[in-house]
C-alpha cells in the first residue's frame, strides 16, 4: 500500500507533539530529572517509527546490529530531549524574568514514559496502515501523474547507439570531423590490441563478449554518452523514472584491466568470514563481472549459465521490506543490451 497522506500525515503530527511536550517540560521548569525519562519515551517513539526497517533487518540477517545500535539511540535521543528542554527553559526564564525549579515528582517519570508508550501505539497503527509497504516513499509523491512539476524531463535522440558513439570523448570528435582530432584522441585513449584482451581474459579466465572487446580495442573504458534504456512496457519515456541508467552516477565503463567481479567489489566492505557480513554476497557473486558501478547499483556480466554471457543490472543495497533484494534487470547477452541503448539529452 505505501506510506499514505494520513500516515504522513500521523507522523508528522505525532513529531511536532514530542518536539512541543519537551519544550514544554523545561518551559514549566520541570525537574531536570524528568530528561532520563523523556529520552527513554523517545527512544520507543523512534523504534515504533521505525517497524520497516527493523523487519528488514530481521530478515537480512542484520538484526543484531540494530540491537547494538540501540544504546547510540537512546543517547542520542538523550541528547535531543535536553536541547528541546534547556530551550524551553531559557524561554521561560526570558519571560518570567527568574527561575524557580519544580521538585521531581511520580508525575515526571509517569508523563514522559506515558507519552513514549502512546507514540509507541501510534507507530503500531501507522504500520499496520502502511501495510508493510515495499516502498519507503509516499505514494503521492511517486505517483506517475506528477501535478506539481508538469512537462518532459529528457528527450530520446533518434541516432542508435553505435560503437563510434558509445563513447563520450568518440562522440564529440566525431562531431568536430576533425582528423586531427581523431588522431590526438587515439593518442590520449588508444584501445586495447588483441594481446591486450588476450592477458585480460587470462586473468579474468573468462572469454568477454566480442561487441565488449570491440569497445575496449576503440577506448579502454571511460565516460560513456548520455545513454538510457526505456524501462519495460513505456512506449514513449519522457522522465528519468520511465528510463534505467545502467552505467549509474558515474557514466563510464570500467576499465578492462580494472574488471573484477561482484564478489570482488563486496569484499572491500565486508569480511567473507564474518556470518553478519554473508547476506552481503549475492548468489554466484563469483562470476560475475562489474561493467559499471556507481555505490552498488551495478552493472554486470553473469557467467552462471552456459553459452555467452547475460547482463544484468540491480542495486545490491537495496531490499523491499520483506529482505528480499532489488530484483535484477536482465539481457540475454551483451548484443542484446547494447541494441537496447538509447542516447537522450536533458529536455
Amino acid at each position: 500500500m505505501g506510506v499514505s497522506k494520513l500516515s504522513g500525515a500521523i507522523r508528522i503530527g505525532l513529531g511536532v507533539s514530542l518536539v512541543l511536550f519537551a519544550g514544554a517540560a523545561g518551559f514549566l521548569q520541570r525537574s531536570p530529572w524528568i530528561l532520563p525519562f523523556m529520552g527513554l519515551g523517545f527512544t520507543s517513539a523512534y523504534m515504533f517509527g521505525q517497524l520497516r526497517l527493523w523487519r528488514v533487518a530481521r530478515r537480512t540477517g542484520k538484526l543484531r546490529r540494530f540491537w547494538l545500535q540501540l544504546p547510540a539511540d537512546t543517547a542520542v535521543q538523550l541528547v535531543l530531549v535536553s536541547v528541546l528542554y534547556l530551550i524551553g527553559f531559557g524561554l521561560s526564564a526570558l519571560i518570567s524574568g527568574g527561575v524557580a525549579v519544580a521538585a521531581f515528582a511520580p508525575g515526571d517519570a509517569i508523563w514522559p514514559l506515558g507519552v513514549g508508550a502512546a507514540a509507541s501505539i501510534l507507530g503500531l497503527y501507522i504500520d499496520r496502515i502502511e501495510g508493510h509497504p515495499s516502498s519507503f516513499f509516499p505514494a503521492w509523491m511517486t505517483s506517475d501523474q506528477d501535478e506539481e512539476a508538469p512537462g518532459d524531463d529528457l528527450r530520446l535522440l533518434p541516432e542508435p547507439v553505435a560503437v563510434d558513439s558509445f563513447f563520450a570523448a568518440q562522440q564529440a570528435v566525431l562531431a568536430e570531423a576533425d582528423p586531427q582530432a581523431a588522431a590526438d584522441l587515439s593518442a590520449r585513449s588508444p584501445g586495447l590490441s588483441d594481446d591486450d584482451i588476450t592477458r585480460v581474459e587470462a586473468r579474468l579466465v573468462r572469454a568477454l563478449p566480442e561487441l565488449l572487446i570491440t569497445l575496449y580495442k576503440r577506448q579502454n573504458g571511460g565516460s560513456v554518452t548520455s545513454v538510457c534504456i526505456p524501462n519495460p512496457g513505456v512506449e514513449d519515456a519522457r522522465r528519468y523514472t520511465d528510463v534505467t541508467m545502467p552505467f549509474g552516477g558515474y557514466n563510464d565503463l570500467v576499465p578492462a584491466d580494472a574488471l573484477r567481479s561482484v564478489w570482488d567489489t563486496v569484499c572491500d566492505y565486508a569480511d567473507t568470514g564474518a556470518p553478519d557480513d554473508a547476506a552481503q554476497f549475492p548468489e554466484g557473486a563469483k562470476a560475475q563481472l562489474v561493467l559499471a558501478q556507481w555505490y552498488r547499483e551495478t552493472l554486470f556480466l553473469d557467467y552462471n549459465q552456459p553459452g555467452a554471457p547475460r547482463v544484468g543490472y540491480t542495486d545490491f543495497d537495496r531490499y523491499d521490506t520483506d529482505g528480499n533484494r532489488d530484483t535484477v534487470t536482465w539481457w540475454k547477452d551483451f548484443e542484446t543490451f547494447f541494441a537496447a541503448l538509447r542516447h537522450y539529452e536533458p529536455a
